[in-house]
């Protein structure tokens, strides 16, 4: 689909959303640029990761996005939103341009419902420092599709606020390459929250996403129709049209994960605790009692909101050497086992990690193949913000193991592919004095390490913030 048809999609269903209200409306909007100068193979990992696809791997590269949004308005019964971001990357070697956001949004009572692909956060790390959550980061472009969900956490009645839940339920579409067509997405997920205005409070979450329908040259073709969907609903094994792989198993490529979290709020700090997991065999057992339990990822977050100098702090360590052993159904002794998490079908969104982008996204695959070459990873992660005057910064130190993928002769991880690397990035940024709402960044960024390479930057970063009143004068 062309750029400006993506904008008239948004411009109309706007328009239309609009219709029989009489309000002003906050418009936000934002021009964005980063120029990425520096030595290696590749523009730094921390430079790229986790930041939606808007930057070039390629080092020297300049990269420049303007979005423009409406937020729906939580107090508001009835509301709509929308979202647009458009993005281009400029280097010696590759030229891009693409929209990464386009969506439009109607909220009534406590759902929403929205079509288009839209920037959102899943899990229970640190939003803003975390490495990425398991299953989902903000590591690839977000997935077009349709999701109807809640408008955040709603009290259970009767309960007076102690018990909270949120759920929802997406119908997305991957794009084509030569390892599938048409392939789709299926995700729903639900959360509960105990606590309300207690200082400790637990979450616990599960999602449940399936790759399903489409044409694998390696897989097959598994049709589009409503008894295949509602096996995939339920994790059900396929019909004898189905492959015989999928008529074993469950039908399509299912992977489960569970987040469980503690959060304590106190007079001067906020401590928050949380664990991530991986499912990708049934039977499916809670998250303390789940087979491959040496993987995950597990994190605390500290902010500390009077203490401006340093801020917020995340420490992280993430493991998927486990894969629940290096067997797959033995003699029908062992069931499960070879995980390869993310490598059937591919987790991937125009050859980006959908989920924690240390399991590495196929961009960095030097043979062009689609395939997670790399899913065998310990990772160890800080990373720390704070403010001293007007000026704001971010560290982030990381060190990763990758053992690339498992195969069915070795039952640890094998030091024969084992590379490590070490990466940093420091970045401040202040207002421009001369310009409102302007502000400026400096950052260097590195690497060094036989994963990624050496790789040495500068970043130079731009960005100016506005809004502006819509009024809306229609009446019903």
């Amino acid at each position: 689909m062309k750029i400006r048809n993506y904008i008239a999609i948004i411009l109309t269903l706007t328009a239309l959303s609009a219709q029989g209200q009489e309000h002003t409306d906050t418009i936000k909007y934002s021009i964005n640029a980063r120029y990425n100068g520096g030595t290696g193979n590749y523009a730094p990992f921390l430079s790229t990761s986790n930041q939606y696809d808007r930057y070039s791997l390629t080092p020297n590269s300049l990269a420049a996005w303007g979005n423009i949004r409406k937020d729906v308005n939580n107090l508001k019964t009835f509301d709509y939103g929308f979202g647009l971001e458009l993005n281009g990357n400029v280097s010696k070697s590759e030229t891009r341009f693409f929209p990464d956001e386009y969506y439009a949004q109607f909220k009534f009572y406590f759902m929403n419902l929205y079509a288009g692909a839209k920037q959102e956060i899943f899990g229970n790390q640190n939003a803003e420092l975390s490495s990425g959550g398991m299953l989902f980061s903000q590591n690839s472009r977000p997935i077009p599709k349709i999701s109807l969900q809640t408008n955040g956490y709603i009290d259970v009645p009767n309960t007076k606020g102690y018990v909270a839940v949120k759920g929802g339920i997406s119908h997305g579409w991957f794009e084509n390459t030569r390892e599938a067509k048409d392939l789709l997405l299926h995700h729903k997920y639900a959360y509960i929250k105990l606590g309300g205005s207690f200082p400790l409070n637990i979450n616990y979450c599960i999602h449940h996403i399936v790759q399903w329908g489409g044409v694998s040259p390696s897989m097959g073709t598994m049709p589009v129709t409503l008894d295949n969907y509602l096996r995939i609903f339920l994790g059900k094994s396929g019909s004898s049209s189905a492959s015989m792989s999928d008529q074993i198993n469950t039908l399509g490529n299912h992977i489960i994960s569970q987040n469980l979290g503690l959060d304590l709020n106190l007079p001067s700090v906020l401590v928050s605790v949380y664990w991530q997991n991986l499912t990708e065999d049934p039977p499916v057992k809670f998250i303390t009692r789940t087979p491959n339990i040496e993987d995950g990822l597990w994190g605390i977050s500290l902010k500390i909101p009077h203490f401006k100098l340093f801020e917020t702090f995340v420490l992280e360590y993430m493991s998927t050497t486990d894969q629940s052993g290096p067997w797959h159904d033995l003699d029908g002794v062992i069931f499960g086992g070879n995980d390869s998490y993310f490598r059937n079908y591919g987790w991937t969104y125009q050859k980006m990690t959908i989920g924690n982008p240390w399991i590495t996204s196929p961009k960095y695959n030097t043979d062009g193949s689609q395939w997670v070459e790399n899913n065998l990873v310990r990772l160890y992660y800080f990373s720390g913000k704070g403010a001293y005057k007007s000026l704001d910064y971010r560290l982030t130190l990381a060190y990763s193991e990758n053992f690339g993928m498992i195969n069915d002769n070795r039952t640890t991880p094998s030091y024969q592919n084992y590379k490590k690397q070490m990466s940093g990035q420091v970045e401040v940024s202040t207002p421009v004095s001369f310009l409102k709402n302007a502000r400026i960044s400096l950052g260097i960024s590195g690497d060094r390490g036989s994963m990624y390479g050496n790789n040495l930057a500068v970043l130079l970063g731009f960005s100016y913030n506005g809004i502006f009143q819509l009024k809306n004068n229609h009446k019903n």
